[in-house]
């Protein structure tokens, strides 16, 4: 095998590669054990047929493509071994000749990151304080949820009831408009949760009572076509309930608490000490982004391309998801932004290239700080991925994570990029 290394900008180097014959007899015998495996010949239990039965079969072209798709991944390891090279990224494979097997690989390689002295950023770490109000508003969604609901018909309306009204928008002079039609609809007077000066005009209303109600939606209204105008609403009254909300005693600690806690002190402990755990987590979360924005104003770093489009294809793919998830399609969140979907990965480039900078900086601090990791730490965050997996999946996760596997060694890096950020922030806060 010989191989030639090319320099390219950006960190990255073609890799161009003449293959062994050798290598290529190695692969051609494994294209067709994989052939005999898979194919299926009359007469032939799986993996007995002759060889060239299953060529015969398969066809010479197929076989020829296996051939140099495994003669091409084998020499290509082989090449990056033998000359030492750090690479990061997949390589973007290209076929120069067949006989004898040629190919240039493109690759992005480790760039040279120079980080400053990050001993001199100061971080600072914001006090968890939990005020009484916060912790009253959250007793107040309590009480709201636990409230218990009677129908009443003898009075009208007032804040404070849940109602249930038929309404229909329309322009000034009698156009109905899209979107502001609803039928027994559910609606809490007095939480302010439909368009400012709607609610008011349910309030005095009385069971079946219709009325018009003029109301001019806000300026910044999410509808753009409703955003300032005023519409005119038709209201129907159909249901009153008023709510009456518990007391806050012991007995009522028992129930939220599902007999956890006795007494409605505890309760309220519990709250503020859970209020205080969300602010010292958003608190930590804050003093790592500081600790990435600092680390990039420190450092020097030469974003390969290839990593770059990976990351911004990486990116892409998970907004889609996430999009898809939640009953969005690709398509019209596209048209929502009025972006092509070029435009966006354009856009995303910018975040992209942070992060790939990000991830390259950490691995450098890595290297020079030595984070201590002991095997009982790794084991512990293998037993934690395999108990997000049923029963049956579990062993076969924990052998995925054995000494050795890529599965461990990149968990390992992992963790010890945690252990890295935590000794900076302790450090530098």
């Amino acid at each position: 095998m010989s191989v030639k290394i090319k320099t390219l900008p950006k960190s990255e180097i073609e890799i161009e590669i003449e293959v062994d014959p050798k290598t290529v007899e190695s692969a051609r015998a494994e294209a067709v054990k994989r052939f005999q495996k898979e194919v299926k010949l009359d007469g032939f239990r799986p993996g007995t047929a002759p060889a060239e039965k299953v060529i015969e079969k398969v066809g010479e072209r197929a076989v020829a493509i296996e051939t140099n798709d495994l003669a091409v991944k084998l020499s290509y390891v082989e090449a990056v071994k033998a000359e030492k090279l750090k690479v990061v990224s997949h390589p973007k494979i290209e076929i120069k000749s067949d006989s004898p097997l040629k190919f240039v690989a493109r690759v992005a390689v480790l760039p040279e990151v120079k980080v400053g002295d990050w001993r001199k950023i100061k971080l600072k770490k914001e006090e968890a304080k939990v005020e009484p109000a916060e912790i009253e508003a959250v007793v107040k969604n309590i009480l709201k949820g636990n409230a218990t609901a009677t129908e009443v018909k003898n009075r009208p309306a007032q804040k404070g009831d849940r109602v249930e009204i038929d309404f229909a928008g329309s322009t000034p002079d009698g156009v109905s408009l899209d979107g502001t039609q609803s039928k027994n609809h559910p609606l809490v007077l007095g939480e302010g949760n439909f368009i400012p000066g709607f609610e008011e005009g349910v309030e005095g209303m009385s069971i079946d009572e219709e009325k018009n109600h003029p109301v001019k939606f806000p300026d910044d209204y999410h509808a753009k076509p409703l955003a300032g105008k005023e519409v005119n609403f038709k209201i129907k009254l159909r249901k009153i309930e008023e709510l009456a909300e518990p007391k806050l005693d012991d007995e009522f600690a028992k129930k939220v608490s599902g007999g956890q806690k006795n007494a409605w002190s505890e309760v309220e402990a519990d709250i503020a000490e859970h209020l205080k755990s969300q602010k010292n987590s958003t608190a930590q979360q804050k003093l790592e982004a500081d600790l990435v924005a600092e680390l990039l104003k420190i450092a020097t770093v030469d974003v390969p391309e290839i990593l770059l489009d990976e990351e911004v294809e990486w990116m892409t793919k998970d907004l889609k998801n996430r999009l898809e998830s939640g009953g969005m399609e690709w398509a019209k969140y596209l048209e929502s932004l009025k972006k092509t979907e070029e435009e966006l990965r354009k856009e995303m480039r910018i975040e992209g290239g942070k992060r790939v900078a990000v991830r390259l900086i950490l691995d450098k601090l890595v290297a020079e700080e030595k984070p201590e990791l002991d095997e009982k730490e790794l084991d512990a965050a293998v037993e934690k991925e395999a108990a997000r997996h049923p029963e049956s999946q579990k062993k076969e996760v924990r052998e995925s994570f054995a000494v050795g596997t890529p599965n461990r060694i990149r968990l390992q890096h992992q963790l010890k990029i945690i252990k890295l950020i935590a000794n900076l922030i302790k450090t530098l806060s």
